[in-house]
C-alpha cells in the first residue's frame, strides 16, 4: 500500500516535469514576452525535478544568451562565436530589459567589436603603437625605452589571464594603491600616467570605449605622495673654471673636447651625442641643430631648429676634432665627439655625467638638498653646466648693460627654452628673426661674453697656483 502511493506520487512529479519541458521546448527563437513568462513558470518545475541551478536558452542570430535560474530569475547575456574572438557580456534582467533592447545592443557589439583580449595582449598592442611612433620619427629612441620600461612595471601588475574588459575601478586602485606603498614618489606617478594611457589606447578597441582609468580622479597619486622637484643646487664660476681645467687630464680628446664643449654652450647631453658635421658649416661659423620633420625627427627636445653661433674657443675645438677625424681612417665620419674605446659609435651621453663628477673640484655644487628632489641629488650632474650658462649669461649681459627683462630673453634664447606666454601664436606669424637675423647676434653676444669669462677666470687660477 506504502509503495503505490509512493508510486503514484513520482508519478505525478514526472508527468508535471514531462509537461513543463514540453512547454520549455515550445518556445522557439525569436522570444517574446509571452515566451519568456512560459519558461520562468516551466523552469522552475523543470530546475526542482533535475536539481540544477540554472538552464539557458539562445538566440544565435541575434547574439543572445538568456540564463533561467530555478528561483525564476532571469538574466540576459550577449555572446559570440567563438571565431568572432569578442567578450560576452551581461546586459541586463528582464522583464527590466525588453529582449528588443538587449538585441539592440548584442548587435552593436558584435559591429563594434569588443574582444575578449587580456591585459598583457593590449599592452603588447600599445608596445606596437609605441613602436610605429619611432618609425614615423614621432618618438625618439630613448624616449620609446623609457616608455617601455614603465609599461613593463604596468604588466607586470596584472595576471596573464585578466580580461582587460574585465577590469574594474576597485581593481585599479588596488594596483594604484600598491605602486603608491613600494615606489618612490615620482615612480608611481610615472607608473598612473602610464597606466592611463594604456587604457586610453586600449578602451575603443577593447573596452567599447568605457575608460575605466580616466574615472580615476586626476590627483589620486599626487595627493598622496610628495612630488618631486628639481633640487635647487647650483654651481659658480671657480668651479667651472676648475672643471675646464681639469677637463685637461681627460685621457681622450673626444672626452676632453665634449665636456669644454658643454660647459661653453650648456646643451643638453643628447645634443653633444647627436651633434653632426652636417649640423656645422662650411666656415665654422654656425652649427644648426635641425628641426623636426615628417618622417624626421628634430636634433633638439623641442623638435626647433637651433642655431648656436661658433665661438673662439668652440672653433678650437671644433678644429681639433676635424684634424683628428682626418687623421684616423677608421672611424664615424657623421659625428663629431666619438667613443674613444669605439670611434664608429658616437659620444656616450653617460659619459658626460660621469666626466663632471669625475673632474669636477671639491665643493662645486652649491646648494641645499631637500629630501624627495630628484635632480642633482647626489653631486654634479649634466643639469650644473645648463644652469650656469643661463646665471652666467644674465650675469654677463647685465654688465654688458641690458636690462633685466633683457637679459632674461636673452637667456631664453640661448637654452632655447620655448617662451610662449608672451606671444603663443609668435612662432607662426613671427619671421623678423629671418628678416634682422637679430636673434643669432644677441646668442653671439652673450655666448662669447660666457666664454671670455670663464677663459679669464681660467687665467687667473692659473696665475695663482
Amino acid at each position: 500500500m506504502i509503495m503505490s502511493v509512493t508510486h503514484f506520487k513520482e508519478s505525478i512529479k514526472t508527468d508535471e516535469y514531462l509537461s513543463s519541458l514540453s512547454k520549455w521546448d515550445a518556445c522557439k527563437p525569436p522570444y517574446t514576452g509571452a515566451h519568456m513568462r512560459t519558461c520562468v513558470s516551466a523552469i522552475k518545475v523543470i530546475l526542482s525535478y533535475l536539481d540544477k541551478p540554472r538552464r539557458s536558452k539562445y538566440e544565435k542570430e541575434n547574439y543572445l544568451r538568456i540564463d533561467f535560474s530555478k528561483a525564476g530569475k532571469v538574466t540576459i547575456y550577449a555572446e559570440f562565436p567563438k571565431v568572432m574572438g569578442l567578450k560576452g557580456r551581461k546586459l541586463g534582467e528582464w522583464p527590466e530589459m525588453t529582449l528588443d533592447v538587449a538585441r539592440e545592443k548584442a548587435q552593436l557589439m558584435a559591429k563594434d567589436g569588443l574582444k575578449s583580449d587580456s591585459v598583457h595582449s593590449v599592452i603588447q598592442e600599445y608596445e606596437k603603437s609605441l613602436k610605429g611612433k619611432v618609425d614615423r620619427k614621432k618618438l625618439g629612441e630613448h624616449s620609446f625605452n623609457t616608455y617601455m620600461c614603465r609599461v613593463n612595471n604596468v604588466k607586470l601588475a596584472f595576471g596573464e589571464r585578466e580580461v582587460f574588459g574585465d577590469v574594474t575601478y576597485n581593481r585599479l586602485i588596488e594596483v594604484i594603491d600598491e605602486w603608491i606603498t613600494t615606489k618612490s614618489n615620482n615612480h608611481a606617478l610615472e607608473l598612473f600616467a602610464e597606466l592611463r594611457r594604456i587604457w586610453k589606447f586600449g578602451s575603443p578597441l577593447f573596452c567599447g570605449g568605457l575608460n575605466v582609468a580616466a574615472t580615476i580622479q586626476d590627483d589620486y597619486v599626487s595627493s598622496r605622495v610628495q612630488r618631486p622637484m628639481p633640487t635647487r643646487r647650483y654651481t659658480d664660476i671657480e668651479s667651472i673654471a676648475n672643471l675646464w681645467i681639469n677637463s685637461a687630464k681627460c685621457t681622450s680628446i673626444h672626452q676632453k673636447n665634449a665636456l669644454r664643449f658643454m660647459i661653453l654652450y650648456g646643451v643638453r647631453p643628447i645634443n653633444i651625442h647627436n651633434l653632426e658635421w652636417s649640423y656645422v658649416t662650411d666656415d665654422f661659423s654656425e652649427i644648426i641643430y635641425p628641426a623636426g620633420l615628417i618622417g624626421m625627427r628634430g636634433a633638439m627636445k623641442t623638435q626647433k631648429e637651433f642655431r648656436l653661433p661658433i665661438t673662439p674657443a668652440a672653433k678650437r675645438i671644433l678644429e681639433e676634432q676635424a684634424e683628428w677625424r682626418d687623421s684616423v681612417n677608421d672611424c664615424n665620419r657623421k659625428y663629431v665627439f666619438l667613443q674613444p674605446r669605439n670611434p664608429k659609435e658616437p659620444f656616450s651621453k653617460r659619459s658626460l655625467d660621469k666626466l663632471i663628477k669625475t673632474y669636477s673640484p671639491e665643493n662645486a655644487v652649491k646648494g641645499v638638498v631637500h629630501d624627495g628632489t630628484i635632480k642633482g641629488r647626489s653631486g654634479a650632474f649634466n643639469t650644473m653646466c645648463r644652469k650656469f650658462m643661463k646665471s652666467n649669461v644674465i650675469a654677463q649681459m647685465r654688465k654688458l648693460g641690458y636690462s633685466r627683462p633683457e637679459t632674461k630673453e636673452i637667456s631664453i634664447l640661448c637654452m632655447h627654452h620655448s617662451d610662449r606666454e608672451a606671444d603663443p601664436m609668435g612662432e607662426h606669424y613671427d619671421f623678423s628673426e629671418e628678416i634682422l637675423q637679430e636673434e643669432i647676434a644677441l646668442k653671439r653676444t652673450a655666448f662669447e661674453a660666457h666664454e671670455r669669462s670663464i677663459l679669464t677666470q681660467v687665467a687667473l687660477i692659473r696665475r695663482r697656483s
